[in-house]
């Protein structure tokens, strides 16, 4: 089976915003497994994993220690330990299967036969502007151009809002959901006076997302205890803006670090892949890493014999394509891109300085 994927070839692949909200996790980690292992030779040609390659990627029919699967498993004969797995791995293989089908009914994964009976070949489309456009018209409406007031009190700001919904509803041009959460909203700044809450309500949902992938989670996902993954993700949602849950600044400090984190772990691969070199002179200098420094994305260059070093900037148009939307991050990393070109400046006026 071949397989074709709607993406740039310019960039390593990355999952898109969209499919985090319209796929379930089992969906989610095949699309997952099938962009990991899609071009991985060159990134030039495209190959389809096979339903057992999948399986393992996903993690399908894994005996997890600490589990009590585990723990029946260790009280098997070596034997039954044997016909055990093999009936683990046929189970995961056709859970695959099953998700291959719900993609394909959903749209993402499309199914394209060519040449004659008797050589025929299978193509299997994986398009990565799957449900982008809606994806994009219900953030805009779930957010809908919020404006925080710059009155003195929050008496007035919270009676400006409530005039805005009132005003809303009034003309009917905003979604039920829309006016429920802006309602929510409102609910969250009105006990934040009795609350003092050091996660910003922007932010909430990306923490509860975070706290929702961790492996302790992913662990009781797997093994039973968490039934039903939007109910639970929903109760850390309320349990975080009351609150109530513990040692969230923790989570909160590993989010933004994770962010960071990730975002040089790309730039890094795609300079290591696109732009290796960088004429300087009469000598080529060659990539060698990518950095975070006072707010700006430097890429260090240096001579084969190491006696050269040269920095340059990563500009702003390049972390857009090949970064998540800005919007994505949590609000203190958000500060990196909406002040990046000021911090470039600063940066050149500093070594200017120095030079002075």
């Amino acid at each position: 089976m071949k397989l074709k994927i709607n993406k740039p070839k310019t960039r390593p692949i990355q999952i898109e915003p969209w499919f985090f909200r319209y796929l379930n996790e089992g969906e989610l980690k095949v699309v997952s497994a099938i962009l990991a292992h899609a071009d991985i030779r060159n990134r030039q040609d495209n190959s389809f994993p096979s339903n057992r390659a999948i399986a393992f990627y996903c993690g399908f029919g894994l005996i997890k220690e600490g589990t009590k699967t585990h723990n029946n498993y260790t009280n098997l004969s070596e034997n039954e330990k044997e016909e055990y797995k093999k009936k683990r791995i046929k189970n995961a293989i056709q859970q695959v299967k099953n998700i291959k089908k719900e993609l394909e009914k959903k749209g993402l994964l499309k199914r394209e036969i060519t040449g004659k009976q008797g050589k025929q070949i299978v193509f299997m489309t994986l398009d990565l502007e799957w449900k982008k456009e809606q994806y994009l018209r219900e953030y805009d409406e779930y957010f809908n151009d919020i404006e925080h007031t710059n009155d003195p009190t929050k008496k007035e700001e919270i009676n400006n809002e409530l005039e805005n919904i009132q005003n809303l509803l009034k003309e009917d041009n905003c979604s039920t959901n829309n006016i429920a959460q802006r309602l929510k909203d409102l609910s969250y700044k009105l006990r934040a006076d009795m609350i003092e809450n050091p996660i910003p309500i922007e932010d909430i949902e990306k923490v509860a997302d975070y706290y929702c992938g961790t492996p302790k989670v992913l662990n009781k996902v797997a093994n039973g205890d968490i039934k039903n993954e939007k109910a639970y993700k929903q109760s850390i949602i309320n349990s975080i803006k009351n609150n109530e849950f513990n040692h969230i600044e923790k989570y909160y400090q590993a989010l933004q670090k994770k962010e960071l984190s990730d975002n040089l772990e790309l730039l890094n691969e795609s300079y290591d892949y696109q732009k290796r070199e960088l004429p300087h002179g009469r000598k080529t200098l060659y990539f060698d890493e990518i950095r975070l420094e006072d707010g700006v994305y430097l890429a260090r260059y240096i001579s084969k014999d190491k006696t050269l070093a040269k920095d340059t900037w990563v500009p702003l148009k390049e972390l857009k394509y090949q970064l998540k939307s800005f919007n994505s991050y949590t609000l203190e990393n958000q500060k990196i891109f909406n002040n990046y070109e000021i911090n470039i400046d600063k940066m050149i006026n500093k070594h200017k300085k120095k030079k002075e």
